[in-house]
């Protein structure tokens, strides 16, 4: 790579803009990627690859300061130490008027686990740097030669450069008065702990099931998931559209090396009326994306955005008021949509490398019920998270992709209702070809089955937050 000399501060990109003003405890902006490696991970080593990785990239050794308008990120000398885990997925990374890194490295048995304020960088920029991390600790912990990823030409200017800025241009959409999403209504006080749940699918038999459609498995799986939300869904809620948001990367349309935030999103929905089916969701899903998904229309949702910031009105006014403001927005955007659903896409490494690696994931801190996914050669991830109970939706969710497959053995493709744990917080549910990770946010406790009912790995959180082994001492019963 061709080295060049880090800015010693820089603007925060466009997307980065609205995250500090809108983090908080129950919506940190914190994202994780992780990996899961054959064997146990080794912390000196795994803390070896990260200093390694950050040679590479370096614009991730930032701190955020406040300054009279916007925030921005100053190049800071701060070191990560690698730990094993120790607290809640995705919990507050940025703390304000507090020189700290935004993003932290830990472990858990054969687990490695990057989390990053949003503020830093977009799901790209964290794979990349990931896929850096594993590369390095393969070829440190088991004398693998040093392959190159990605583009090995970018430089530290390439990585800090503000795309958004670069592609901004006068051309607009035409305004259309949007119609209010449903809303998973929750109590407040219903709301706790950031709930995960996982799910592994084989990534052909996906592929297959969406190509019999003619649909891509991002329009597939978009249909399912608002199907889902359909099924628990009051009847007299029926007059309001389920509406998904579904994060675009830019980079597939714009060409850029960034390493910062460059990402769009669509909004698919469907309003549901009695007699509907499944193709017909799947139809207006499809269309919708065809007409979203081009250069032209995603190029006229960025310049509205920017557009604002823009304004040489608002340029002037003091970040606190600005804070404001952009809090209200964001408030208003979110009756906008009901859930979120972001594709990641397919993570690569080098032949030489994938023996060592079982799978990679990924998943969200979020206000909503939010389902990520990537996948990795035949294994397809899929990551739902919420801060409330919306264990109906992702039963319907699971239970509708099996439904799916007809071909299946009836007495172990259904989704059962499971077994709850000692709190009554959570369940556990088994279907052929998906291993499921269950998180109770009540009881703490979290295991990974198998389509055989067998664990992968295990772990507990008590009520502290401190992270105990607990293989041998289980909470949750096998179906």
């Amino acid at each position: 790579m061709f080295h060049s000399k880090r800015s010693y501060w820089r603007k925060l990109d466009n997307a980065a803009k609205l995250f500090p003003a809108t983090s908080n405890k129950k919506d940190t902006r914190v994202f994780r990627f992780y990996c899961i490696m054959k064997e146990d991970v080794k912390e000196e080593i795994l803390q070896q690859a990260v200093e390694k990785a950050l040679e590479k990239y370096p614009l991730f050794l930032s701190v955020m300061r406040k300054g009279l308008f916007w925030h921005y990120l100053e190049k800071s000398n701060l070191k990560p130490v690698v730990t094993e885990e120790f607290k809640e997925p995705c919990s507050n990374l940025y703390v304000r008027d507090k020189k700290s890194l935004l993003f932290e490295v830990t472990y858990y048995k054969r687990r490695i686990n990057f989390e990053v304020f949003h503020v830093l960088t977009d799901g790209t920029g964290a794979t990349c740097f990931l896929k850096e991390i594993v590369k390095h600790y393969i070829v440190l912990a088991y004398g693998e030669a040093d392959i190159p990823l990605d583009k090995e030409h970018i430089t530290i200017q390439d990585q800090e450069s503000d795309s958004f800025r670069k592609y901004y241009s006068d051309l607009r959409r035409e305004k259309k008065e949007k119609v209010k999403a449903y809303q998973i209504k929750t109590l407040r006080k219903a709301r706790g702990p950031l709930q995960v749940t996982e799910a592994v699918l084989s990534v052909k038999e996906v592929l297959a099931k969406a190509r019999e459609y003619q649909v891509s498995m991002t329009v597939f799986l978009t249909a399912v998931f608002l199907c889902a939300i359909h099924r628990e869904m009051p009847k007299r809620q029926e007059r309001h559209p389920v509406v998904l948001m579904v994060p675009v990367n830019l980079r597939n349309f714009f060409p850029s090396d960034s390493m910062l935030n460059f990402f769009g999103y669509i909004e698919p929905g469907y309003r549901f009326r009695e007699g509907d089916t499944f193709e017909q969701v799947l139809a207006q899903v499809k269309t919708y994306f065809q007409e979203e998904l081009t250069k032209e229309r995603l190029s006229m949702r960025m310049n509205e955005l920017i557009a604002l910031e823009m304004n040489p009105i608002l340029r002037v006014a003091p970040l606190e008021l600005k804070n404001l403001g952009i809090l209200g927005g964001a408030k208003m955007a979110a009756s906008d949509v009901t859930a979120i659903f972001s594709n990641m896409s397919v993570v690569k490494m080098p032949e030489a490398y994938v023996p060592y690696i079982e799978r990679f994931g990924v998943y969200t801190s979020t206000p909503k019920t939010e389902l990520c996914m990537c996948s990795f050669e035949d294994k397809l991830s899929l990551g739902f998270t919420s801060r409330y109970d919306s264990m109906n939706i992702k039963r319907n969710f699971f239970s509708d992709i099996v439904r799916a497959w007809n071909t299946f053995e009836s007495g172990r493709t259904r989704l059962s209702g499971g077994e709850t744990c000692k709190c009554g917080g959570c369940k556990i549910f088994r279907v052929v070809l998906i291993c499921l990770y269950c998180f109770c946010g009540d009881c703490g406790s979290g295991e990974y089955y198998t389509d055989t009912g067998k664990i992968l790995g295990a772990h507990r959180i008590r009520r502290n937050l401190k992270y105990v082994d607990s293989v041998g001492n289980r909470v949750c019963k096998e179906i």
